[in-house]
């Protein structure tokens, strides 16, 4: 049965203090403060608004498609401490979640995955929830302030959700993306490289949600400096795909691997020798590593310009 709420004055800064710890993990705290906490908090408080309070089954629920965490790297390892701490304690903090507009199930959770699939191992399986309304747009932008208040998400699910959140909800626009959701297109270019890694590279790493920003970029530069640089990154995954090596590993041979490529061949020294009107070594040609040439003709044959013309034009045609 709902709730009925009320309207009182928040202390800001006590509310931000307060907010910091209703993780839904118990004893864990955000270090965001100032304006940007306050700016999430004012963000989230919207949620607060004419939400009802309700307690219902997990299997009354779903997750909404476009939440950042991947539902299926969650499992009893890394989510059995939350499901202890709420059989131990009841769920602190509501899930958020809106009326499934599928219809294929009464809720979808928008915001509180960890806690969703918690609450669905549990014999109960009761969840508690803040039911509001939300278009997919609203949902998005309060979900990502709830994940940059605890920045407990990987650059991997930010940026393949990233994507397709551009290109189902945003037509396509990244500028659009990134006005209403305040990113800096910096920002998103990086997720991007990511989101947008060869199929080959995605298959032969053993964990994507290892892949961190900065090797992701490194390895874009270096599979867009030239063709034959792609073509070896590529081949190099191919060969390296179920390898026993760890995600880091991987790609650090594939960012050296395409440098590697890119960079000019050193010529060695290289010299010909002519055999010119019967003389074996009649014109030696040498060319260094340098690119310097040095042409050496036989005194015996000095003489024979039009030979030594003709050996010479040979040589540098």
């Amino acid at each position: 049965m709902a709730r009925e709420k009320t309207t009182v004055d928040i202390d800001l800064d006590a509310a931000v203090s307060s907010r910091r710890k209703q993780t839904g993990m118990h004893g864990t705290e955000s270090k965001s403060t100032g304006r940007g906490a306050i700016s999430k908090l004012n963000s989230i408080s919207h949620v607060k608004e004419g939400a009802n309070e309700l307690v219902v089954s997990t299997d009354d629920c779903s997750l909404w498609s476009y939440n950042d965490r991947i539902y299926e790297s969650l499992n009893m390892e890394n989510c059995k401490s939350l499901i202890d701490d709420i059989q131990k304690n009841t769920q602190l903090q509501s899930v958020v979640a809106r009326r499934d507009p599928s219809g294929n199930k009464k809720y979808e959770i928008i915001i509180g995955t960890r806690r969703f699939w918690a609450c669905s191992h549990i014999p109960s399986k009761k969840i508690k929830i803040e039911l509001i309304e939300a278009d997919d747009k609203r949902a998005y932008k309060l979900m990502r302030s709830e994940n940059a208040e605890r920045d407990d998400t990987t650059a991997y699910e930010k940026a393949i959700n990233a994507k397709r959140v551009i290109a189902e909800i945003y037509a396509g626009s990244q500028k659009d993306y990134c006005i209403e959701n305040e990113i800096n297109e910096k920002t998103l270019s990086t997720w991007m490289a990511i989101a947008d890694m060869e199929p080959e590279v995605k298959a032969a790493l053993p964990d994507m949600l290892e892949v961190t920003v900065k090797q992701a970029m490194k390895l874009r530069a270096v599979i867009n400096k030239l063709a034959k640089s792609k073509k070896a990154v590529l081949e190099k995954a191919r060969e390296l795909k179920g390898a026993e090596m760890t995600t880091a590993a991987i790609l650090k041979e594939l960012i050296a691997v395409g440098e590697a490529a890119s960079k000019p061949k050193v010529r060695g020294p290289v010299e010909k020798v002519y055999s010119v009107a019967g003389n074996k070594s009649g014109v030696v040609v040498k060319e260094a590593a340098n690119g310097a040439i040095t042409i050496k003709v036989n005194k015996d044959i000095s003489a024979n310009k039009e030979a030594i013309i003709k050996t010479l034009t040979k040589h540098f045609q």
